[in-house]
């Protein structure tokens, strides 16, 4: 292969890595606006008329950052580890000559975004999730903990050293797991830090091009499977609003208040426009409206029970920074009132 053919060829697939990151992101913004709307064009139009850039970029950091992260750590280290099986491999093999679609993407990344997407992994991945980022950096980049610079002694007793000051950290949050029977709790924080001892390492030639294959099929399996949640999570807050209609006359009885539950698009001076929880938009005259509070959703309901010293696991580091700082978050009563049937 001369060398023109090979830097066309990381310009393509560096194009490629690049259309992956932004465009990845892009997509989903579309996708998200169109099922908040519930697949209508007009209530489509009025969100993309009313979300503000600012707003929907928020949104997408909070969820589509992790899954963004989630594909791209993948890729690194799928890529790192065939990287090796490569770099082992006979100048004769076919390995060499035709290197794996997965390989190809994973070398086109700027090492600056190696480290952009751990650090945002390490950010906005819930706490459970975190030890994975270990054996993910091992594989990335392919070097054993106890033989760094050759100083096998001394890296050897620093990884001993390292494993000692996990397991006390995470030590008593995987007994309480396990005793609270959320064994895949204990699982996720206690093997991690095991598995990365032996992720280092070419993977036998005869076997790249199919771990190649089954990686990639995995990699698309983990992007349809996160793509749905981060795709339903709503880009404006929950709310209900209380709402009390104006009685023409004094003689007249004043109507009951309601509740409705949805997500306030825009407000000016003659109505708040609210997409319906179960969809449809309401035009609430401003008049009317007596009180709007925050509300959480079905999906915020914590699964587990577990905290790894004092940070629950299903929060990221920001999150449980956030909750660090204002540490109770009340419950207005009125979300329950207009809750549905279902969620009370």
């Amino acid at each position: 292969m001369t060398s023109g053919a090979t830097s066309s060829g990381r310009v393509k697939h560096r194009e490629a890595f690049w259309t992956l990151v932004v465009g990845l992101p892009a997509a989903f913004s579309v996708l998200r606006l169109w099922v908040e709307s519930g697949g209508e064009l007009q209530i489509t139009l009025l969100l993309v008329s009313n979300v503000g850039p600012a707003n929907l970029a928020a949104a997408l950091f909070a969820t589509v950052t992790q899954l963004v992260t989630v594909v791209l750590i993948a890729l690194f280290a799928i890529g790192g580890i065939l990287w090796a099986a490569l770099d082992a491999a006979p100048p004769e093999s076919r390995l060499r000559e035709f290197p794996p679609l997965v390989l190809r993407l994973a070398l086109s990344a700027p090492g600056s975004i190696v480290v952009v997407a751990f650090v945002l992994a390490l950010l906005t991945w819930k706490i459970l999730y975190l030890p994975l980022l270990v054996p993910a950096a091992v594989a990335v980049v392919q070097r054993p903990p106890w033989r760094i610079h050759g100083r096998w002694q001394a890296a050897t007793a620093l990884t001993l050293a390292a494993l000692a000051g996990y397991a006390w950290l995470v030590g008593p949050a995987v007994l309480d797991a396990w005793a609270a029977r959320e064994h895949l709790v204990a699982v996720l924080l206690a093997l991690p830090p095991l598995v990365a001892l032996g992720v280092a390492g070419p993977v036998p030639e005869r076997f790249a091009r199919a771990f190649a294959t089954i990686a990639l099929v995995a990699l698309l399996g983990v992007v349809a499977t996160t793509a749905d949640s981060a795709i339903r999570t709503p880009i404006l807050p929950l709310t209900v609003t209380k709402t009390q209609v104006q009685a023409e006359a004094s003689a007249e009885p004043e109507a009951p208040p309601e509740f409705i539950r949805g997500y306030v698009i825009t407000a000016n001076d003659a109505h708040l426009v609210i997409l319906q929880e179960h969809g449809g938009v309401r035009y609430v005259p401003i008049g009317d409206v007596v009180s709007t509070v925050l509300c959480g959703t079905a999906r915020e309901i914590p699964a587990f029970t577990t905290r790894v010293r004092t940070y629950h696991v299903e929060d990221s580091l920001l999150s449980a920074s956030g909750r660090q700082v204002r540490p109770q978050v009340r419950i207005d009563p009125q979300c329950r009132i207009a809750a549905p049937a279902e969620v009370r």
